[in-house]
C-alpha cells in the first residue's frame, strides 16, 4: 500500500505546550470510515525508543499548530549524515501504519466501478472509530478500536448516523456507488475532497453536505426546485441542480450541480486593470440575475463576491443558495431576505466599479 493512497490525512490536535500531560490525536479517513488515534506516552511500556519518537512528533505537531515550519531536519547516518526532513506525513505514517490492518478489516474498500474507476462511495464517511496507540517493548500496537456515535448537535465534524426521513425532492437521486470521481491527480486521489464527478459521460460538480441529512443542504435543494420551476431563461446565470446523492440509509449526502466552466471568482477577477467594459458587463449580468430571482420569489442568501463565478467566456454567474451570512456584505437582521440581497448587491457593484480598490 502506497503512502497517502490508502488513507486520507484529515487533522490533528495536541495538548498545549507546558501541560503536565502531553498527547496528540490524529484523524484519518480510510474508505468510508473515519478514525481518531490518540497517542499518549502513558500508554508506552518499556519503550524508550518509541517514547523518544513521540517527543519528536509531538514537538513537530506543536510547532505546526503555532504556525511554524512543519518539518525538522535530522541527520541520516545511512546517507552520510545528509539532513533529512521529518514532516507531519511522517508522523501520521508512524502512528497509522501499526493500525492499518485492523482498520482495513473494519472498513473494507468499496468495489470500484467498471474499469477500476474510483466511485464517490470511496470518499464519503459513514462510520467513525477511535483507538489509542500503545507501545510494548518498542512495538507499536493499536488499543481497542471502538465505534463512535456522535451527537449531531455536538460541535464536531464527525457524522452521526441517523435514520432516513420522509424528505423528498423532484430531482433524481443517485447512489455514491454509481458516481465516478474525476481526479485532478490520479497518483494521489485522496489528497483532496472530490468535486468533479461523472455519471456515464456526463460531468457534474459535487457539493458535499456538511453532515448527513444536512437541513441547510435540503433547503438549498428546495430553492433549486423553485429555480428550475421558474423557467428563468439562459440570460439569468445561476447554478442549476441536476440531482441529489443519497446513501444506503436514504440520507442526503450531497448535491450534483451542472458544471460551470469556471475561470475564477469575482473576488479575484476584478482589479485596477480590469477593463471598464468588462466591469459593466459583470455589473449588468449580476443585477439582471438578482432581479430575475427576486421576481420569481427566490432570495440569493449568502450574497458576496466569493459566490459569483466568472466563467471562461467572461460571464458572471451567481452560485450557492445554501443560505448563511458572511460578515461585511449585509446586516445580520437582513439574512435570507430580499433586502439583504439588495444591500449586498449594492456593495458588490461598488466593489466592481472601484476595481477592487475599496
Amino acid at each position: 500500500m502506497e503512502k497517502n493512497t490508502t488513507y486520507r490525512i484529515l487533522s490533528f490536535t495536541t495538548s498545549k505546550e507546558g501541560d503536565e500531560h502531553q498527547w496528540f490525536t490524529l484523524e484519518i479517513q480510510l474508505h468510508t470510515s473515519r478514525y481518531r488515534i490518540s497517542v499518549l506516552p502513558s500508554n508506552f511500556r518499556n519503550s524508550a525508543v518509541r517514547s523518544d519518537e513521540f517527543q519528536k512528533y509531538f514537538s513537530l505537531l506543536l510547532s505546526e499548530n503555532e504556525g511554524h515550519d512543519d518539518s525538522f531536519e535530522e541527520m541520516d547516518e545511512e546517507e552520510g549524515n545528509v539532513p533529512s526532513r521529518t514532516t507531519v506525513h511522517d508522523c501520521f505514517n508512524w502512528a497509522v501504519t501499526p493500525c492499518l490492518a485492523d482498520f482495513e478489516r473494519l472498513s473494507p474498500a468499496p468495489p470500484p466501478l467498471v474499469g477500476g474507476q474510483l466511485a464517490l462511495s470511496h470518499f464519503l464517511v459513514f462510520n467513525s472509530f477511535e483507538c489509542d496507540l500503545n507501545a510494548i517493548d518498542d512495538v507499536l500496537v493499536p488499543g481497542e478500536i471502538e465505534r463512535v456515535e456522535m451527537d449531531m448537535d455536538e460541535d464536531c465534524c464527525w457524522p452521526s448516523p441517523s435514520s432516513g426521513d420522509a424528505w423528498t425532492t423532484s430531482f433524481p437521486s443517485f447512489s455514491p456507488t454509481e458516481i465516478a470521481i474525476i481526479c485532478d491527480d490520479p497518483e494521489k486521489p485522496f489528497d483532496s475532497n472530490p468535486t468533479r464527478v461523472c455519471i456515464g459521460q456526463q460531468q457534474f460538480y459535487f457539493k458535499e453536505a456538511l453532515d448527513l441529512d444536512d437541513m441547510v443542504a435540503k433547503k438549498e435543494v428546495e430553492l433549486y426546485e423553485r429555480i428550475a420551476g421558474a423557467d428563468l431563461g439562459t440570460d439569468v446565470r445561476t447554478s442549476h441542480l441536476y440531482g441529489v446523492v443519497r446513501n444506503e440509509r436514504n440520507q442526503l449526502v450531497g448535491l450534483l450541480l451542472y458544471p460551470i466552466e469556471e475561470d475564477t471568482l469575482l473576488t479575484f477577477a476584478v482589479g485596477p486593470e480590469t477593463p471598464d467594459a468588462l466591469k459593466d458587463r459583470w455589473a449588468k449580468q449580476i443585477q439582471h440575475t438578482v432581479a430575475a430571482l427576486h421576481q420569481a420569489g427566490i432570495t440569493w442568501g449568502d450574497a458576496k463576491p466569493d459566490n459569483i463565478l466568472i466563467d471562461v467566456h467572461g460571464d458572471a454567474w451567481i452560485i450557492d443558495f445554501g443560505g448563511g451570512r458572511t460578515e461585511g456584505w449585509f446586516d445580520a437582521d437582513k439574512a435570507g431576505t430580499v433586502d439583504g440581497d439588495l444591500q449586498a448587491l449594492e456593495r458588490i457593484l461598488k466593489l466592481i466599479a472601484s476595481g477592487g480598490d475599496d
